[in-house]
């Protein structure tokens, strides 16, 4: 069966891990869950028969579904449910039984064990329509018979929701060659990067921290004008339950584009460039000269001693506990991290810089990371997809679905969408994208809100850059799904070797550099590192040819 590895290069788990849509990087997989409970395989349909393969190799023509019968549906979504779910399901459901004489159920899988829960839906097939994302291991899911195939029933059934998400997007949503999910048509940028206290580098004159020697020195400044003030706030890196790295090695990324690009896993590296072309990081002279830079930073007093022992402590940065965050920053964060400033009414002022700013290779997220399935077992695939088109594409049916009923939860104004009950100092029944259908999106029709301005200026910057690389605004790493069955053992253990030795290395809590990067590569061939990077150099090259990524 296949398992993603969650990005495990310089310990950094690279899920972008964000509130559009992210889990816990040490929450253990859907597909691991599955594989505990012997589910190896979803069930799929009888195969087809001479007649019904004659008529598949045809060309499909749109046609006009039987609607006679209402279909009811159950849609599978993240997280909690709104307070006004009900309210705001039977409007939505007005309108379904209007142009599609169905009805969705929207089921919540809450914050709580959504892994598990997320696995017990897709065994049980009680699902019709379900949310995926990379992060919820669609690759390896759809690889193993979860989700319906799409490819015939998108002319027959979805014409124009083919057309509007268009044949790129789509053709990032394959495995096996075949199409089984439908992405958002809205591209987010979740590029990472370093957000930092704009108010004291403006007060000591440092400069901005958009290289590795800016940020030493922006940080140098702080530590002398305010010596009790934190600097960074850094913990280890957690990928699939397992410690494996520090997370202050992310400032490698204003230094290597595949660092910022997800790169590749096993201490290998493939530019964005040339992604075909892959290179050893870790035995690389460069990777010990790296380690020296991250030892220097420890011993300059940049985090603490205890680091490695440190808990995450995500509100640092909102507490001024800490003057910049180097590690799982995006876009969003930073806007988030504006309002809690001004909430605050300290004075303090936060800005960003994207790495890939600094490395000219900037991308938005991948088609899969927000995306609709159908579920094998779905009781009306067809009817399903119909409800998914007019969910997507239909601009009053989708504005009900992500932000309630006007005039009761929203409203418009100039533009901007505002809810009526934060206006009047209220809590929301019903707050933006109530339902976290973030795969609903629409780009053409998705109404900001006053945070979006500034979120969407930032967007506009990177779409331009972006569209000046090899690949213009393609994200090549992301839909990259690794097999490693074959060697599950030895990725285990090169897991283990990270933990016990990669972390104290790029934590910088080693007493000779050179000594503890020798002792590291030796544990490593040790663990069998040469077998996981045979054989996934030979799945990432096979992706790259697939997608013409040379």
């Amino acid at each position: 069966m296949k398992k993603k590895v969650l990005s495990m290069l310089l310990s950094m788990t690279m899920l972008a891990g964000i509130m559009t849509g992210c889990g816990s990087a040490g929450t253990q997989s859907a597909a691991d869950q599955l594989e505990e409970q012997g589910v190896t395989e979803i069930p799929v349909a009888e195969s087809t028969t001479a007649a019904e393969e004659a008529t598949i190799e045809s060309a499909p023509e749109a046609k006009e579904l039987d609607l006679s019968q209402q279909v009811d549906l159950v849609f599978y979504v993240m997280g909690d449910a709104p307070q006004d779910e009900e309210l705001v399901e039977a409007a939505l459901n007005e309108k379904l039984l209007e142009k599609c004489n169905a009805t969705v159920d929207m089921q919540f899988s809450t914050w709580t064990d959504f892994q598990q829960k997320y696995a017990n839906e897709i065994t049980a097939q009680s699902a019709d329509l379900i949310y995926i994302a990379n992060w919820l291991n669609y690759g390896q899911l759809a690889s193993s018979g979860a989700f319906e195939e799409l490819d015939d029933m998108l002319d027959t059934v979805a014409p124009e929701l083919k057309a509007m998400v268009g044949d790129g997007s789509l053709n990032m949503c394959r495995v096996g060659g075949k199409i089984y999910a439908i992405p958002n048509t809205w591209p987010e940028y979740v590029c990472n990067g370093v957000k930092y206290r704009e108010d004291l580098r403006e007060k000591y004159d440092l400069p901005v921290p958009d290289s590795i020697e800016n940020l030493e020195a922006y940080l140098k400044g702080i530590k002398e004008n305010e010596p009790n003030q934190g600097l960074l706030t850094v913990t280890t890196e957690e990928s699939q339950g397992l410690k494996t790295g520090f997370d202050a090695a992310w400032v490698l990324n204003f230094k290597y584009p595949w660092v910022s690009t997800n790169g590749l896993d096993y201490g290998l590296a493939a530019n964005y460039d040339s992604p075909s072309d892959v290179y050893d990081y870790w035995y690389s002279d460069d990777f010990t000269e790296d380690m020296k830079l991250l030892k220097s930073w420890a011993d300059q007093g940049f985090w603490s001693k205890s680091a490695l022992s440190d808990t995450n402590n995500s509100d640092a940065y909102k507490n001024g506990l800490c003057v910049a965050e180097v590690a799982g920053q995006n876009p969003n964060k930073q806007i988030t991290a504006i309002a809690d400033f001004e909430n605050a009414g300290e004075g303090w002022t936060s800005e960003y810089v994207a790495y890939g700013e600094v490395t000219n290779t900037i991308y938005p997220g991948h088609a899969t990371q927000n995306g609709t399935a159908i579920v094998r077992g779905c009781k009306d695939p067809e009817r399903a997809l119909l409800v998914l088109q007019t969910m997507l594409c239909d601009d009053e049916v989708n504005s009900i679905v992500q932000y309630g009923i006007k005039g009761t939860h929203y409203d418009v104004a100039d533009g901007i969408y505002k809810n009526l009950q934060e206006e009047a100092g209220e809590t929301p029944t019903f707050p933006y994208e109530g339902f976290n259908t973030w795969n609903l999106r629409n780009g053409d029709t998705k109404l900001p809100q006053k945070t979006d301005v500034a979120l969407q200026e930032m967007f506009d910057k990177y779409e331009k850059l972006g569209a000046t690389t090899k690949f213009p605004n393609v994200n090549i790493y992301d839909g990259f799904s690794e097999n490693y069955e074959a060697y599950s053992a030895e990725r285990s253990a090169v897991s283990n070797v990270m933990r016990q030795y990669l972390a104290p290395l790029e934590a910088g809590l080693v007493d000779d550099v050179d000594a503890a990067v020798t002792e590291f590569r030796d544990k490593m061939k040790e663990a069998g590192i040469d077998k996981c990077r045979e054989e996934y150099t030979k799945q990432w090259k096979a992706y790259c040819e697939e997608y013409n990524y040379q």
